[in-house]
């Protein structure tokens, strides 16, 4: 069982253990899942005996295993807070993109709109009340757009501005 004390944590030195003892379970512990007594004393120039004996009384293979889940949670966290970034910047920018949208809305004459336009905004418009208003873990197959994505503001008002362009033209 592990010699290390609540205060200690397995991948710290503990205490009674050398200097020496400590930078060769350091390096140990830094060579990831390709680490190896023999890599260790190879690096280190001293014998496998002294580093195996080290890594028994020293419970290396418990704190190597207590350090590399301390790794992957420190990395999990950076992670949840990169996601929790991008989220934040995705809803700015998708506020944004809302209400660059309604103000190009605004500005439509809608005398100028054809009824297959017009019939599109209801239906797209209809199409995202549905999903603002469903948890999108209800959402069905039926609420997608034409390539089977569920319909956004900004696909409803670029779909409906390429139209128009193509009518113009």
């Amino acid at each position: 069982m592990a010699k290390w004390s609540r205060a200690e944590k397995p991948w710290e030195r503990q205490q009674g253990e050398s200097v020496q003892a400590f930078e060769a379970f350091d390096l140990y512990c830094k060579m990831g899942p390709e680490r190896s007594l023999r890599k260790v004393a190879q690096e280190l120039s001293k014998s496998d005996t002294l580093i195996k004996r080290w890594s028994s009384n020293w419970n290396w293979q418990s704190r190597s295993r207590e350090y590399d889940n301390e790794v992957k949670r420190i990395e999990l966290a950076e992670e949840r807070k990169a996601v929790k970034k991008m989220q934040e910047r995705h809803l700015k920018t998708a506020i944004l993109m809302q209400k660059k949208a309604v103000e190009a809305l605004s500005n439509i004459n809608a005398e100028q709109l054809a009824a297959k336009d017009i019939l599109r905004f209801i239906s797209e418009g209809a199409k995202l009340e549905r999903l603002t208003r469903m948890d999108s873990t209800t959402s069905t197959a039926k609420d997608a757009g034409e390539d089977g994505q569920p319909s956004s503001l900004a696909d409803t008002i670029i779909s409906a501005y390429r139209k128009r362009m193509e009518a113009e033209q």
